[in-house]
């Protein structure tokens, strides 16, 4: 997303709810927020939890947007607006939240033939959906279904064929909807097979590959903590011989040296930041001032316990089975009720159709 498309973006979404615009500039942009948009870009929870407890009016927040980072404008406080910005983060939640749903309504002349006729919109229910196929790769497919809720009937890429048609929030003149005879149940129940024929029509040589490639892993695995295991008893053995070898080997008693003279007593280094650039040691640092060390016998031994081969193998074997094996995952990201007083295209995906020519072909990620 390049920044003349941010702007775009940010200008649409302050339209959505009626923002004033304060001045419009080519190098940035300064807006009042209305309510909405203050709750969820404002970053200031605890002002509208006190607005809304003493039930007072609230102050506007005015902010400036600026588009260019080597044109910020002087004299006032602008915020530089880019797609890794933060608060471009919090837009798109904010869009988000708002608009995963709509109502629109088809707009067109209900004048025919010089005399006013009604016309009847059909209710259709549109779903975007992403399908992920995941293993130890991710492969997306993007799925556009209208389901028509008069008569049982779905189309595919029905967002692309939205956006060739006039549409409004409020019904037109001259305009009526039909009842809805199919329930948003049993519209969920049709957009759950026709995702199960889309997937029919995959290829399922992915999910192949990942099961021999988490076989592959687990057999490497598996022999390496056999040979871990083979290895054990002799490592055992080294440490018995280790310890007997010390039992036997007597003790000479240590001649006590003389005392070492006692060095002048140094000048503390004030900053830690000092004290490590003179070479010093974090611990003696935290000794010299006071910190409190916990003795070892204190130290609940229980937490830091060592995990044995078995538990370790277990749990590697639990991350390989995570990563590796297929697993299909469908997300539901926007949708909407439409009433349409045009039919969109029949482009069903028949059983038996190769997946290539399938309307989903071109939506893969």
């Amino acid at each position: 997303m390049q920044q003349e498309q941010v702007r775009q973006f940010v200008e649409r979404y302050l339209a959505s709810f009626s923002a004033h615009i304060v001045e419009s500039h080519p190098d940035y942009l300064t807006v009042k927020l209305p309510v909405e948009v203050d709750k969820d870009i404002g970053n200031r929870p605890f002002y509208w939890s006190w607005v809304e407890k003493m039930n007072i009016a609230y102050q506007p927040l005015v902010m400036t947007f600026a588009f260019h980072p080597d044109r910020i404008p002087e004299g006032k406080r602008a915020e530089y607006l880019h797609l890794g910005a933060a608060r471009m983060q919090q837009i798109f939640a904010s869009t988000q939240k708002h608009g995963r749903f709509l109502c629109m309504y088809e707009q067109k002349g209900g004048v025919l033939g010089g005399t006013r006729r009604s016309t009847p919109l059909v209710p259709w229910l549109g779903l975007n959906l992403k399908i992920s196929l995941l293993c130890d790769k991710k492969r997306d497919i993007l799925l556009y279904l209208g389901i028509n809720l008069h008569k049982p009937q779905v189309a595919h890429d029905f967002t692309s064929f939205l956006f060739s048609l006039p549409l409004t929030p409020t019904i037109p003149d001259y305009f009526y909807t039909l009842d809805r005879r199919i329930t948003v149940p049993q519209a969920l129940s049709m957009a759950e097979k026709t995702v199960a024929d889309v997937l029919e029509l995959e290829d399922q040589t992915w999910a192949e590959e990942a099961k021999a490639r988490l076989q592959e892993e687990l057999e490497i695995l598996s022999a390496y903590y056999e040979e871990l295991a083979r290895r054990e008893p002799e490592s055992a053995e080294k440490e018995e011989d280790e310890q007997e070898v010390e039992e036997n080997v007597e003790i000479i008693p240590e001649v006590e040296a003389p005392a070492a003279p006692t060095p002048p007593p140094v000048e503390q280094v004030q900053t830690f930041d000092e004290y490590r650039a003179s070479g010093g040691r974090i611990l003696d640092f935290l000794r010299a001032n006071g910190i409190h060390e916990t003795p070892k016998e204190e130290v609940n031994q229980k937490e830091w316990r060592k995990s044995t081969p078995d538990e370790e193998r277990q749990r590697r074997m639990d991350e390989l089975t995570w990563q590796y094996e297929p697993r299909i995952e469908v997300q539901f990201i926007n949708g909407g009720l439409f009433y349409l007083s045009t039919t969109p295209p029949s482009n069903s995906t028949p059983k038996g159709r190769n997946a290539s020519k399938s309307p989903v072909s071109g939506r893969i990620l």
